[in-house]
């Protein structure tokens, strides 16, 4: 059988995409605390949120990356 091998450049750019997700989790958190008119306090007692919101973020953003990889994957030239 054939090794797996995960590289460190690979951690770091999924590391990275999650660290976006969350991000992209807490300014949707900050956009609802505004818009709704909730307390500040909301952005640190919601953080389960978040962290669950951002999971699922980063979890839909497999679909295009697989995509896009199965396409890299079938139309590369052969050695």
């Amino acid at each position: 059988m054939k090794d797996i091998i995960i590289t460190p450049k690979k951690l770091k750019r999924e590391r990275n995409i999650y660290l976006l997700s969350f991000i992209l989790a807490f300014i949707i958190n900050i956009i609802a605390v505004i818009v709704y008119t909730r307390p500040w306090i909301e952005l640190i007692s919601q953080i389960g949120y978040v962290i669950v919101i951002s999971f699922l973020i980063y979890f839909l953003l497999w679909i295009p990356r697989g995509i896009y990889n199965a396409f890299i994957y079938l139309f590369r030239r052969k050695k």
